[in-house]
């Protein structure tokens, strides 16, 4: 009996984030995604640092740089938030400045 409340009590804990993964919003190089965590694994605030983390990695992932477009509060909102809708965007990087050209003419 007591392995079967263990058991019991690991699914329990194995299902207190719940993501949408990345989703297209419709526009160029526009993604959303939200996401919700249980409050005793940290709630909107952990909620908010995965979903930045994933947003991130997908943007390296296609050689992008991560912007933010704008972040709302989710999930259940009678207690402190215990989620986050993060819009964002992969902009291209900045393009790298071209050298200084070298004098063909040497100096006096």
């Amino acid at each position: 009996m007591r392995y079967a409340a263990i058991a019991v009590a690991a699914l329990g804990l194995s299902g207190c984030i719940a993501s949408s993964g990345i989703i297209a919003t419709g526009y160029p190089d526009e993604f959303f995604v939200n996401l919700v965590v249980a409050p005793f694994n940290g709630g909107g605030a952990a909620a908010y640092s995965i979903a930045t983390s994933q947003a991130i990695d997908f943007c390296r992932e296609h050689q992008r740089v991560f912007v933010v477009d704008h972040v709302k509060p989710a999930g259940d909102l009678a207690y402190p938030p215990t989620g986050t809708s993060l819009t964002f965007r992969c902009a291209p990087p900045a393009p790298v400045p071209l050298p200084a050209p070298i004098p063909l003419v040497p100096a006096r």
